[in-house]
């Protein structure tokens, strides 16, 4: 009988890329998996056991309901290994470790520092509640192994956690489940499309600087057609129409809503450049967007931001441009220089499927996820 394992998650979605098609599908190769988290009904998916909890209607609703309704179904569960990613779930995750359970907290970015930015958290309350969280992880070092995403040990300080003492297990994407989208000579298609895929406008999206960048661009001659795929953020600005250059570009800008990851980059295989747009201060990165690795899978040159985490990567492997993602005038330069200059576009694009295949892919990630809970076992 194979071990039971169980993610659960009073935050994330039941369709969560790096939760359910990451982690769960490639644990459940090995492993009988549940995975408890936001979303609608009962079902078996990929091999995994999902059990959606409605979306709570409110943050009241979600620390006095969802997070206890998620957390007595996991229990229900009985498993081997619990597999926690959310900081509201560290108590519970303690609870379950005294209890005799291996429990495994998952750490997907820099929520101390995100925690200090939360617009809708009261200034007063933000070094208090970021404090907070950095108490939890310090006690919670002592019950529950942590998996990290960093794209470099040295970042590990701000979780309060030594190399030895964890492990890192990458957001990279997966090769096989993109590959089907790969245009080998990308440089000669028609037009000049542009390819976003993700959060339009949020705390550090913002997709205005890019339709302004159209707009430069068209009043020097070159005509670029944005394919936007993707939701707004909760309280956000939904309307494009009250950007001064909208008139003038609104015919290049094409919104297909929210798509499924297989059809949006179906999107993708008539565009030239892809587009990353989340722009974190510089002292809070610690880890690259998850969306940069999907391009380098399916060989797409992409524009991001500038900050040293990313130079770092570019330097190493030339698979982009670097610019200020605030600056409509550098993104358009860089959008000219990628749609002008097919050699360089050729160059980039063999560059990120070189890069995918040799280091950033999910599938050696995978590996060390299931050696992860290997070692678990046997201890």
């Amino acid at each position: 009988m194979r071990p039971r394992v169980c993610h659960f998650s009073s935050v994330h979605h039941v369709w969560d890329t790096r939760v359910f098609y990451r982690e769960c599908t490639s644990l459940a190769t090995e492993f009988d998996v549940t995975l408890i988290a936001i979303g609608e009904g009962s079902y078996l998916q990929n091999g995994v056991r999902v059990i959606g909890v409605p979306k709570p209607k409110s943050f009241l609703q979600r620390f006095l309901y969802t997070i206890f309704k998620v957390f007595i179904l996991a229990v229900k569960e009985d498993a081997s290994i619990y597999h926690i990613h959310d900081a509201e779930m560290v108590p519970f995750g303690m609870v379950l470790s005294v209890l005799g359970k291996k429990v495994i907290y998952d750490i997907h970015e820099n929520t101390y520092d995100d925690i200090l930015l939360k617009p809708w958290i009261r200034p007063t309350l933000r070094l208090f509640l970021a404090k907070l969280y950095n108490l939890l992880l310090l006690s919670g070092a002592k019950f529950m192994h942590y998996i990290v995403v960093v794209a470099d040990p040295r970042y590990l300080t701000k979780f309060f956690v030594k190399e030895e003492e964890c492990s890192i297990i990458q957001n990279f994407a997966d090769p096989k489940d993109l590959q089907e989208f790969i245009v080998e000579d990308r440089w000669n298609l028609p037009g000049n499309h542009l390819f976003y895929v993700g959060m339009i406008r949020d705390m550090y999206y913002d997709i205005d600087p890019v339709i302004e960048a159209l707009a430069i661009l068209k009043n020097k001659g070159l005509q670029a057609h944005l394919h936007l795929i993707g939701y707004f953020g909760s309280e956000t600005n939904k309307r494009f129409d009250t950007l001064p250059c909208w008139n003038e570009v609104k015919d290049q800008v094409h919104y297909y809503g929210f798509l499924e990851t297989k059809e949006a980059y179906k999107v993708s295989m008539i565009c030239k450049v892809g587009l990353c747009i989340k722009n974190q201060p510089e002292n809070m990165l610690v880890s690259h967007e998850r969306k940069l690795f999907e391009y380098m899978c399916i060989g797409l040159p992409s524009i991001f931001c500038n900050t040293s985490i990313y130079q770092e990567l570019n330097s190493a492997w030339q698979i982009g441009l670097e610019v200020q993602l605030t600056s409509s005038s550098q993104l358009a330069v860089a959008i000219e220089n990628l749609l002008t200059n097919p050699e360089m576009q050729r160059v980039f694009s063999k560059n990120n499927l070189v890069g995918s295949q040799l280091k950033f892919n999910w599938q050696f990630e995978a590996q060390k996820l299931l050696n992860v809970y290997s070692k678990l076992l046997t201890h």
